[in-house]
């Protein structure tokens, strides 16, 4: 783009005025040599091979410290030759200053006289030119104002009002209120087979498959749609969704929330909002545990929308045992024990297999099918015992008598802490499947209190609503990283707060390194399409293929399809989420699918897993990691104690030798 020739003028008189005005009179020691060197540097030559903004940075300190030094000579030079000398280089710095005002709109060409007038009368900016460069003072200053105006204009500072189509509607709302195990979703999908046009909305793939599995055996043609895949039945009347795929702009006549509890997750607690405020449906079923029911009346009503409670009881009682459970002597078939990390299930379930005590596994990671095998094992009793995460809090209706917590601690990704009242609540609201039990037990091995406490507390009303980012806002003039830590940095109305972004900045500092050279060719719309793949950015596998089909899908006709990187567990569990983002790429980035090799892959992987759980847990026992020696299920460390204590001897000795070598003796 062109340069303004009235911006040069301008921003080349301001310069001289800048450089050479009392804001920059503060004095500067500077030899005869050094003044001269730098009067050299100082030129239009010089600026040519400049090739990035931030570079011009180092010239305009450059161009303060000499022209100081050059204010501070006049009027004490002797006449003659060093005034002749000195007019000559202050005729030089003022021509620089006209070429460095050049050389700065150079990146910022497409600036009107307008905007860089308004640009060069924010507060502050003229202190922080004589030290960096404009266009980095246009990011700081003028950038932020004008963007959070921009925000203002776009987005209404009302969130229920970014949805018209909702708001021009009568809605109804009926609230399932109640604990883990009451029914609340059995309700709400009895009411949702009388639709015409339905959908279900849900936190887990394994849900969406449950109900579309439900739906369709109960002769409901239903459809399943999530992120990672998607299953068309001919006819359908009734989709089955991760809440993810929501879109506010289809219209239905009954739909189902569930979870609504989860309106209170910093990363995916948006999406709930958006379903309340958003979903075009005469008739919506909201699922949730009683601590979101304020929250979520307080939505409707900001909508003015219709609602009733209807509050669920649970169907068993719930009893915490008086006496602390020990694995040994109290394990009885139809117990789930509950731990919180991948290790920990396949080390306590490869210590029960070790003991001739056959376990079902959940954790996490599992892809669907292999989870509903492991319900399945349990189920006809070819397993006694399940050895889960939380996972099993959510989505899994097993016929568990009594829940086991065998830790009460848990990594939240920041710090290990104890579980809260509702986690608790969660995960022992599993025990005593109704039509199978009258009581479900729950049970601790270690802090009993812990769970007792939190099993009697009420539950703390959740105060905040997660929004995400309105997408709106990317046909601002700003990239992407910029328009949202500004965003995020604005207020909301009382009942909400924004969602979290650092694994959204995390990607799009990742896309932009893999196309540092040519960022400039792709639209901010479709660069936020792809940093909001649902993909684990914690697994280097995951993350090497997307960043693989970031630099090449543009010149693909198709993705390359993922290739399995082992036969371990961990490899398998890796391919399935390659597979899974081979799939949701694709769709994104309007590329074809291999369909029957995905499905095929799919199966296989999964089947691998399921046999690997069944033949092998027993191999996954924690080991020492210098010697192989077995460690107990529990063991905290990752050596034994022999070859700890052989380490801190061998590290003593050394530190002894390295004192009493030779030629250190003695010496000063």
């Amino acid at each position: 783009m062109e340069i303004k020739k009235e911006c040069v003028q301008f921003l080349g008189e301001y310069y001289k005025e800048l450089f050479f005005g009392n804001v920059n009179k503060r004095y500067r020691a500077m030899t005869g040599a050094e003044l001269k060197k730098r009067l050299r540097r100082l030129t239009e030559e010089n600026l040519k091979p400049v090739e990035k903004a931030n570079e011009l940075s180092d010239i305009h300190a450059m161009l303060s410290k000499v022209c100081a030094c050059l204010m501070r000579k006049e009027g004490n030079l002797p006449p003659g030759p060093a005034v002749e000398e000195w007019e000559k280089n202050c005729a030089s710095m003022g021509e620089f200053c006209e070429a460095l005002a050049r050389k700065d709109l150079e990146y910022l060409s497409g600036l009107s006289l307008e905007e860089l007038e308004h640009v060069l009368k924010m507060q502050g900016i003229r202190r922080y030119l004589l030290t960096n460069s404009l266009e980095r003072a246009y990011q700081l200053f003028y950038i932020p104002k004008t963007i959070k105006k921009g925000i203002r204009e776009s987005v209404n500072q009302k969130p229920e009002e970014e949805y018209p189509g909702a708001r021009e509607m009568k809605r109804r709302f009926i609230l399932h209120v109640g604990p883990t195990n009451s029914g609340k979703t059995h309700d709400a999908l009895e009411r949702l087979k009388e639709c015409g046009r339905g959908a279900y909305f849900g936190p887990l793939r394994l849900l969406a498959l449950e109900v579309y599995d439900k739906l369709n055996a109960e002769g409901l043609p239903c459809s399943m749609i999530t992120g990672e895949e998607t299953l068309e039945v001919p006819g359908s009347i009734c989709q089955s969704c991760t809440v993810e795929m929501l879109n506010d702009h289809e219209y239905f006549d009954i739909v189902v929330v569930d979870e609504c509890q989860m309106i209170a997750d910093p990363y995916r607690g948006h999406n709930w909002t958006r379903a309340v405020l958003g979903l075009r449906a005469d008739e919506i079923h909201l699922c949730m545990a009683p601590e979101a029911e304020d929250i979520v009346v307080q939505m409707i009503k900001r909508c003015g929308d219709q609602y009733r409670v209807v509050r669920h009881k649970r169907n068993t009682r719930l009893t915490m045992e008086s006496k602390p459970y020990n694995l040994k002597r109290d394990l009885k078939k139809g117990d789930a024990l509950i731990v919180f990390s991948k290790k920990s299930v396949l080390a306590l379930a490869a210590h029960l297999e070790n003991e001739g005590i056959h376990c079902s596994v959940i954790y996490g990671s599992l892809p669907p099918a292999t989870r509903r095998e492991q319900v399945r094992r349990f189920l006809a009793k070819e397993t006694e015992v399940v050895v889960s995460t939380d996972a099993i809090g959510m989505g899994l209706n097993l016929p568990i008598r009594r829940i086991v917590f065998v830790e009460t601690r848990k990594f939240d990704g920041v710090n290990k802490r104890t579980l809260t009242p509702e986690e608790i609540k969660q995960i022992a609201g599993r025990a005593g499947r109704f039509g199978l039990y009258d009581e479900g037990f729950v049970s601790a091995i270690d802090e009993p209190e812990v769970i007792r406490d939190g099993l009697s507390r009420l539950p703390i009303p959740i105060m905040k609503a997660y929004v995400g980012f309105p997408e709106q806002l990317l046909n601002l003039p700003a990239e992407i990283d910029t328009l949202v830590k500004i965003w995020a940095s604005m207020d909301t109305p009382s009942i909400y707060e924004k969602m979290e972004v650092d694994e959204l900045l995390a990607l799009y500092m990742t896309f932009e390194h893999v196309h540092q050279n040519d960022i400039e060719d792709f639209t901010r719309q479709e660069i936020y399409k792809l940093i909001t793949c649902s993909i684990d950015i914690d697994n280097k596998m995951v993350m090497d293929l997307w960043k693989d089909y970031c630099r090449d899908y543009r010149e693909m006709e198709e993705l390359e399809f993922p290739y399995s990187p082992g036969d371990d567990l961990y490899d398998l569990e890796s391919y399935y989420k390659m597979l899974d983002l081979y799939f949701q790429f694709s769709r994104k980035a309007g590329l074809p699918v291999q369909t029957e090799n995905l499905a095929e892959e799919r199966r296989r992987t999964e089947e691998e897993i399921s046999r690997i759980l069944k033949t092998e847990c027993a191999s996954y026992s924690r080991k020492c990691s210098a010697c192989g020696k077995e460690l107990s299920w529990d063991y905290p460390f990752s050596v034994c104690e022999r070859c700890f204590e052989r380490v801190k001897v061998n590290r003593a000795h050394n530190r002894g030798g390295r004192r009493h070598s030779p030629g250190t003796v003695g010496r000063v």
